[in-house]
């Protein structure tokens, strides 16, 4: 496993939990638990880097794919001021949200407090200022987000890392655009998009050996595939199509199924995570029981070549089963990086995690232990 992956995590004051946190994560991590105990909602504090503005970014973009958060997205920071917004973030919005990612001995502390900005000093501004932002208006936002993040080196102490102040300005007239950028989150209502055709661009299209490596892959779902290409389809637009053996035609890859499409996005998508961590809601939604297995087997492997920490979900008792059988097929080297996760809301109503891995898992699932929480 990589130095850049994460091995402990920890989250305060987000969403439904209190404190919620992991121990001996591994590369490749099924979350699994009941209806409304929060896996997506951890999903989303995994976005959570020293990077603010663009973990803020990430957690908005995934309000608005889930449609639980409805706004212009070229207007979101205007909502910073509005407290019903951080009511979908925050569990008390007087409190301070904090996540903890630890890497092997290193630990990672980000801290989100709501401040009036009538607190913050001078050097606050200077360092809004610094990120080339406007500081000098007169009229202010009543409220804004500091966040902070720091290290902990081996000894445990800490030290400053970084300060980042949103909204960016005192100003209130000033419409400020958000930087959206590639966010390393599928939800499980994210079918095709147009995003798909930019990710086959920027990392399939120009690279001859990259585009036979995922033609080769999608063949598990399209036994035909001659080779995939991009080819203006309806209304002039381009779309991801694929050529099939002993036949003329050029297809659009929708006219294969959701089965297809998800694969086809969690192949991109695994490419554009390169190095870093990758959170899939639902891994099985679209994903006949009968190609889980090798669909397992496909996006574990890529995982480990491209470095790309795994976080996926599941409602599915056969997802589970086949991320086993997958492993087991795939040997040792992959079952050492593998965890399954359950999540369980204790009688108190705070939510636990459970870490099982490769050999504890394959073994409860022999017994028919229940891994999934609940009843």
């Amino acid at each position: 496993m990589g130095e850049n992956h994460l091995t402990y995590f920890k989250i305060e004051n987000f969403k439904r939990f209190d404190s919620f946190e992991m121990e001996n994560l591994g590369q490749y991590n099924l979350l699994v638990g009941d209806n409304n105990v929060g896996k997506t909602s951890v999903l989303e504090g995994l976005l959570f880097r020293s990077e603010g503005d663009t973990c803020l970014a990430n957690l908005f973009q995934t309000l608005l794919y889930r449609k639980l958060f409805f706004v212009d997205k070229k207007k979101v920071l205007a909502n910073l001021n509005d407290e019903n917004l951080w009511k979908f973030i925050l569990k008390n919005i007087d409190k301070t949200l904090q996540v903890n990612n630890g890497y092997g001995d290193e630990q990672e502390i980000i801290n989100w407090e709501i401040v009036e900005h009538q607190t913050l000093t001078e050097s606050d501004w200077n360092a809004i200022n610094k990120k080339g932002y406007r500081n000098d208006g007169v009229s202010i936002f009543k409220k804004g987000v500091r966040i902070s993040s720091e290290y902990a080196e081996k000894d445990k102490k800490y030290y400053p890392f970084s300060y980042n102040f949103y909204p960016f300005s005192r100003t209130t007239n000033e419409e400020i655009e958000m930087n959206w950028g590639y966010m390393p989150f599928i939800p499980t209502n994210l079918g095709y998009d147009f995003d798909l055709l930019d990710f086959y661009y920027k990392k399939i299209n120009a690279d001859k050996d990259l585009r036979k490596e995922f033609d080769s892959n999608l063949k598990t779902f399209i036994p035909k595939l001659e080779e995939t290409r991009t080819q203006k389809m309806l209304n002039d637009i381009d779309f991801i199509c694929v050529s099939l053996e002993d036949d003329n035609g050029l297809y659009p890859i929708t006219r294969f199924g959701d089965g297809v499409v998800k694969l086809v996005r969690v192949l991109l998508e695994i490419l554009m995570a390169k190095g870093k961590r990758l959170m899939i809601d639902e891994i099985e939604t679209g994903i006949h029981f009968s190609r889980l297995k090798e669909f397992w087997k496909t996006v574990i492997t890529l995982c480990k070549k491209y470095d790309v920490q795994l976080f996926a979900t599941t409602h599915s008792l056969e997802c589970q089963k086949y991320f086993v059988y997958a492993l087991a097929e795939l040997g040792e080297d992959f079952q050492n990086d593998a965890r399954n996760i359950s999540l369980v809301e204790d009688t108190n109503g705070d939510v636990k995690s459970v870490t099982f891995d490769f050999n504890q898992f394959e073994f409860a699932m022999e017994i028919g232990y229940n891994t999934r929480g609940g009843i």
